[in-house]
């Protein structure tokens, strides 16, 4: 039997736009994602014999085919041609439903972690493969800062970015992706395949980022449809924003809410100020620049 164990970071959206619907359904996005060093652990034993089993611990997730790890060693056991048993323990600290990308950053890590035992497959392969399983797939490969595009898997790793520094709220909500999807669909009536124009000028907004005596151009399409599935959002974003911070968001679909800090310091005060709610989670979090994913 082989063993391995990765960290799987989660992320931040500090941009995310829709640009609209493509003729297969999915929805063509844009995006700067930010990995952040709030990690889960997982596990995989690759050993004589078939099928898939996955445990954890922390927060409970399902076991089967609906987990996206799941789905990942799945699909890495069909493009390899191995027949093997797949053994996946997951110990959870990132929220589930959040917008943070835990499930996603758990595939990914499987995918990794598969092939680092098995020397299978090229990391073409495994970029092939991520998108098939969800959009955030393709950037948790390598977790560095990128800009994403497409359904994900146009990706481009962005050098000298700053490192943020976050305190992020979840509430006790559980968001669906696709249903917030759905609610942007009706929120922005077009037909399908009318995808916004591709001229972006991302150099100018990563200087924006840059700016220290700027604002940080924050911005998330799926923002209001979410609050309108879920009118709590809204709240946690106000509580912060009473606080006098500038930078708040909410991140991917939903439920979590982010302040953003340029000093770790003033990021550490407001956790200090925050943590002992007992109506939400409070974590405190930065950006990663490159790390070495074994534990």
């Amino acid at each position: 039997m082989s063993s391995i164990t990765l960290l799987s970071p989660a992320k931040i959206n500090l941009t995310l736009e829709v640009l609209g619907v493509r003729t297969d359904g999915y929805h063509e996005i844009r995006s700067i994602i930010q990995p952040i060093d709030l990690f889960d652990e997982v596990s995989i034993d690759v050993e004589e014999g078939e099928g898939i089993e996955i445990e954890s611990s922390g927060v409970s997730i399902p076991t089967g085919k609906d987990n996206l790890a799941w789905r990942a060693a799945e699909l890495f056991l069909q493009k390899s041609g191995i027949n093997r048993k797949i053994n996946i323990f997951i110990k959870k600290r990132i929220p589930l439903g959040a917008g943070l990308g835990g499930g996603s950053s758990n595939a990914a890590a499987v995918l990794i972690g598969l092939n680092r035992i098995t020397n299978a497959l090229s990391e073409d392969d495994l970029y092939e493969i991520a998108p098939k399983i969800s959009a955030d797939v393709p950037f948790f490969i390598r977790s560095l800062t990128a800009s994403m595009e497409g359904i994900g898997e146009k990706l481009s790793i962005i050098k000298e970015f700053p490192i943020f520094h976050y305190v992020i709220l979840c509430p006790n909500l559980h968001t669906s992706t696709p249903e917030v999807y759905k609610k942007w669909d009706e929120l922005n009536i077009i037909p399908k395949d009318n995808i916004a124009p591709a001229e972006y000028n991302l150099e100018g907004c990563i200087k924006k980022f840059i700016d220290k005596n700027g604002d940080l151009p924050l911005q998330n399409d799926l923002e209001e449809p979410a609050i309108s599935v879920h009118p709590e959002i809204a709240s946690y974003k106000k509580m912060l924003t009473s606080l006098d911070i500038k930078s708040v968001l909410m991140t991917g679909s939903g439920s979590a809410v982010y302040a953003v800090f340029r000093s770790e310091e003033e990021a550490f005060e407001m956790y200090e100020y925050l943590k002992t709610s007992p109506t939400f989670q409070v974590f405190l979090a930065s950006g990663i620049k490159g790390w070495h994913r074994l534990i």
